[in-house]
């Protein structure tokens, strides 16, 4: 792993851990076991780290999106599937889930507003995807007559809280979950 890595992979740590505000350059050297001027010969501070490291880890959660099955034998089976990506992801990785779903520093110097354009693009993804399974759920009489909008919505506040959760209740919430989301939109 080269030095570079060991900033990120360190900082990512922290970062989660501690937050943004309660991590130091200080500290992310010490962690990834390079000298502050090297730390500083990589990047020009804490903010273009934490920025770099979230524009990765969003570029990976859309990759690994985009690779959920589009074919399956029903519309609950999709967004069970959806669920279970997210749990797997917290326990694949849970520095960057943290992250993911922390609010972004208020101090952060980002003119291209990492956070806030990637975690708009991941609810507009997943509302959008949520939205048509309700849709074409219903419409097959698959699913139980159900606001769209609204149950898309719901469903994508708990995905968030899931992620919230982190890595300690992956197994003790998956099977309830797709069990809840069975009972509630499975026509009768």
């Amino acid at each position: 792993m080269s030095k570079k890595d060991n900033i990120i992979k360190a900082a990512t740590h922290l970062f989660a851990t501690q937050g943004f505000e309660g991590t130091t350059t200080k500290e992310i050297s010490v962690e990834a076991d390079v000298t502050e001027p090297l730390l500083y010969y990589h990047y020009s501070g804490k903010d273009e780290i934490y920025t770099s490291i979230l524009a990765s880890i969003y570029k990976e959660y859309f990759s690994r999106l985009k690779e959920l099955p589009k074919k399956t034998d029903t519309h609950f089976k999709k967004i069970e599937n959806l669920c279970k990506f997210h749990f797997q992801l917290i326990k694949k990785m849970p520095d960057e889930m943290a992250l993911i779903i922390s609010k972004e520093p208020g101090k952060l110097d980002d003119p291209g507003n990492v956070y806030s354009k990637n975690s708009q693009s991941k609810n507009r993804r997943l509302k959008s995807y949520l939205s048509s399974c309700l849709k074409k759920g219903i419409q097959s009489g698959e699913f139980a007559k159900v606001s769209v909008n609204e149950t898309a919505s719901i469903l994508l506040i708990m995905i968030d809280g899931i992620l919230r959760l982190g890595p300690d209740w992956k197994n003790k919430l998956l099977d309830s979950t797709i069990e809840l989301l069975r009972r509630s939109l499975i026509a009768k």
